[in-house]
């Protein structure tokens, strides 16, 4: 079955990237967060130069993305995520401080999310209507509290290709799906004493064009999901744009925001045929 994007387009692309700054060091590491200069540095430099470099790289090619931006981060790098928002891109929650949902309970989940659109009021004063969780982390009960609290959609599951609807008690929630060989974290991230290696950007620019070429003829979904930290070292930005050259070149596809992927499939009813409810685990 054919998926029905806009005007007839073969796939759609999104541009994603989670604005972590230095949250995810201080939720996982709090003890050396106060003494590592050089693990805040690193992560600094995403907001620092990583984000003004992917601003130019979009206008350059006239594209939207989408900046998913704890609480923490704009609390600590408001100047940056205004750019962001004044450059016309697409802002989303992420956590407040980068926290994995999977170690809350539903009231402590509660309790940060209105945190985190308190700070979101305060200092930015608008309202996000997406959501993506840290780490992908959502618990079964998370879908329902988002759509209590207002969002439209989420972007951190993995069970299809293709935008599906999460069903809850307040009403459905579009998921606009993700996956991990799409992520630059696996990729690029090292920690010192980890053992893991630092992938070639030209092998992880191949990988990714063959999804994108899958996703294209599966009519399916491309959403990347890139950190200003990691994929905003020079070299890699090089390879993003030539993944971006490599899609625009190929007839048929969307680009759009993830909130616009989602909004068409909620107004078209061109959803996933496959409906979840995410307590029950059933479809």
């Amino acid at each position: 079955m054919r998926y029905g994007w806009p005007g007839g387009h073969e796939c759609a692309v999104a541009l994603s990237f989670d604005v972590d700054a230095e949250s995810a060091f201080v939720f996982r590491f709090p003890e050396k967060a106060g003494r590592s200069l050089a693990g805040m540095e690193e992560r600094r430099f995403g907001v620092r130069t990583g984000v003004p470099r992917i601003l130019r790289l979009l206008d350059t090619y006239g594209l939207r993305g989408t900046f998913y931006v704890p609480g923490y981060t704009i609390v600590h790098h408001t100047a940056a995520v205004r750019s962001i928002r004044d450059a016309v891109h697409e802002l989303g929650a992420h956590g407040n401080v980068h926290e994995s949902l999977d170690t809350l309970s539903d009231k402590e989940e509660v309790q940060v999310l209105e945190d985190q659109l308190q700070i979101w009021r305060s200092s930015l004063d608008m309202r996000p209507t997406g959501y993506r969780s840290p780490s992908w982390e959502l618990n079964t009960g998370s879908p329902a509290i988002l759509k209590r609290y207002g969002f439209a959609y989420d972007s951190s599951l993995m069970g299809d290709d293709v935008p599906y609807l999460l069903d809850t008690p307040a009403g459905p929630l579009v998921e606009v799906p993700v996956q991990w060989l799409l992520d630059d974290a696996p990729m690029y991230r090292y920690a010192p004493g980890s053992g893991n290696g630092i992938a070639d950007p030209d092998r992880v620019i191949r990988m990714w064009m063959q999804e994108f070429d899958g996703m294209r003829s599966e009519n399916g979904c491309f959403v990347l999901t890139m950190h200003p930290w990691i994929s905003g070292r020079a070299g890699r930005l090089l390879g993003l744009e030539q993944l971006i050259r490599h899609m625009r070149a190929a007839p048929g596809v969307w680009f759009a925001t993830v909130g616009e992927i989602a909004e068409w499939a909620a107004s078209s009813g061109a959803t996933g045929t496959l409906t979840r409810d995410p307590a029950a685990g059933r479809s």
